[in-house]
């Protein structure tokens, strides 16, 4: 049964996507070796925007709305998602499910109206649970039923922040938001921790930031992710940075380049496996 992992916060800008895209790719290079279900990785885009998509599967991403992840969460009894699956473009065990952009503006629209519209993507990936190591889902920068279908379908969370004044103290409303959904739906989702990301080291704050969530969660805070021009460039690229920035000699021992962004992520897989083994 695969490892689902939502990547949430409800503040935009706070580099979900960019830890979606690098997790999944990086996961999907560490258990590429791996036999049968075990070395595959799953990528699901639920922010509307599909940016996810665009740097896994640049000129595939797309599908008509019935085709699309769409129609999974809207339609009753929902589509197969088997026929769906898709592969990326730079990594043969990565796969996805593909978007539409306005049909997934109207189902943020729709699921409300819907009845057990908390967990639809939770029933729509059940089929394929077992074909997958590791599911891994980003979310849009809002609190709604496509955040919370994305944390009722997972085992685990990982929060991003933005080492800013504003990125730490936007936390209590997702922190209120998953207690919710433990109480109801899910009681066994844990977040895993909390990644500070776009770190400055030229900031005066930045140092104070990190600081403060360590004192705040001790044992959850990852290593920070520092800004790197190599981030914003794969993904102008349609890239993960792992393919932007490989290595000379990729093994699933070594996945990181002398690229500083390909280190801190590399580091982040190797500790999400450890954590989740």
């Amino acid at each position: 049964m695969a490892i689902t992992i939502t990547i949430a916060n409800e503040k935009g800008g706070v580099g979900k996507t960019t830890t979606a895209v690098n997790l999944a790719s990086g996961l999907a290079l560490k258990v590429s070796n791996n036999s049968g279900a075990n070395n595959r990785v799953l990528l699901v885009d639920m922010d509307p925007q599909g940016h996810a998509l665009l740097a896994c599967a640049y000129g595939q991403h797309m599908a008509s709305a019935n085709d699309s992840l769409a129609a999974l969460l809207t339609e009753t009894p929902p589509p197969s998602i088997q026929p769906m699956l898709r592969r990326g473009v730079h990594y043969q065990n990565l796969f996805f499910v593909p978007g539409n952009r306005v049909a997934m503006v109207d189902a943020a629209r729709i699921l409300p109206t819907l009845m057990a519209n908390e967990n639809r993507l939770s029933r729509a990936l059940e089929p394929v649970m077992d074909q997958f190591a590791y599911v891994i889902i980003d979310t849009p920068p809002t609190t709604g039923d496509l955040l919370i279908n994305s944390l009722v379908a997972s085992s685990h969370a990982i929060i991003p922040v933005e080492t800013s004044y504003l990125g730490v103290t936007g936390l209590r409303e997702l922190q209120r938001t998953i207690e919710q959904v433990r109480n109801h739906f899910r009681p066994d989702l844990q977040i895993l921790g909390y990644l500070p990301t776009l770190c400055d080291e030229q900031r005066n704050e930045t140092q104070d930031i990190l600081n403060e969530l360590g004192k705040r969660y001790p044992d959850q805070t990852f290593d920070p992710i520092h800004k790197a021009t190599d981030l914003a460039y794969a993904h102008s690229a349609h890239m993960d940075v792992f393919s932007y920035r490989p290595p000379r000699q990729r093994s699933t021992d070594n996945i990181a380049s002398s690229s500083r962004a390909t280190q801190e992520y590399a580091a982040l897989v190797d500790k999400i496996i450890q954590m989740t083994s």
